[in-house]
């Protein structure tokens, strides 16, 4: 018997016929096609799921997109709104703020013509006779000069006209020394005093460049009608 194990004994192989070569090539080459063709189409398949997952993504972004744009269109039209808003409460507010501020100052005037009107006809200390009501000065505009404004009243009786002359001494430093402004100057016209109830005298003085006043003493001298004379003296305004 022949044993194939051992060295030095003939191997006998099998051998294939050309067309069995022929099948097997064949069936191995239809195998790739078939596998080709299975990756292709996977391929395929892939491809479109994922094409239709991009489409439905962008459908998803797009949407997304128009309504931020329209939060957004939204909260703007809803700014301009308040803003126009705020505009009208501001234009409102200083409307009423300047009518408020006309209010008071027409009440502070109404009080003033009241607390006049009231020494006139009925002082709080029921004395009758000749008043200074109120004195003012202030610059004129040019260096020096000064423009006053004198209210004298006869409180509480009007029997008579009151008449006579207001003079005016200022009261300062010229050249470092005392010094008296007497004013109208005796070669000036004099300020005349003629009234009933109440008189406004206005005017203008110039003082001296290096005259620096302090008081300004104010003196209403009268003639006949029983009255008396009065003096008044005010501090100097500060510039």
């Amino acid at each position: 018997m022949l044993d194939l194990n051992k060295p030095g004994d003939l191997v006998i192989k099998p051998r294939y016929s050309p067309r069995i070569k022929l099948l097997i090539a064949g069936s191995v080459a239809l195998a790739l096609v078939v596998s080709a063709g299975l990756i292709y189409n996977f391929g395929l398949m892939r491809a479109g799921f994922e094409r239709y997952s991009a489409e439905q993504m962008q459908v998803t972004l797009q949407g997304e997109t128009r309504k931020l744009k329209d939060d957004n269109d939204e909260l703007r039209e809803s700014l301009a709104s308040a803003q126009r808003t705020i505009q009208m409460d501001q234009a409102s507010y200083q409307e009423l703020d300047k009518s408020l501020k006309s209010s008071a100052q027409e009440i502070v005037k109404l009080r003033e013509e009241l607390n006049f009107y009231r020494n006139i006809i009925s002082p709080s200390d029921k004395k009758a006779g000749l008043r200074i009501q109120n004195f003012v000065v202030e610059p004129a505009g040019n260096a020096n000069q000064f423009r006053y404004k004198l209210v004298l009243i006869q409180a509480l009786k009007h029997d008579y006209t009151i008449q006579g002359r207001a003079n005016f001494e200022i009261i300062g430093v010229q050249m470092g020394e005392d010094a008296v402004l007497k004013f109208p100057a005796a070669n000036e016209q004099p300020v005349i005093v003629n009234f009933k109830y109440f008189q406004d005298i206005e005017g203008k003085f110039e003082l001296p460049k290096n005259f620096q006043p302090r008081r300004i003493k104010i003196s209403i001298t009268t003639s006949g009608g029983g009255t008396t004379s009065v003096e008044a003296t005010y501090t100097w305004p500060q510039a």
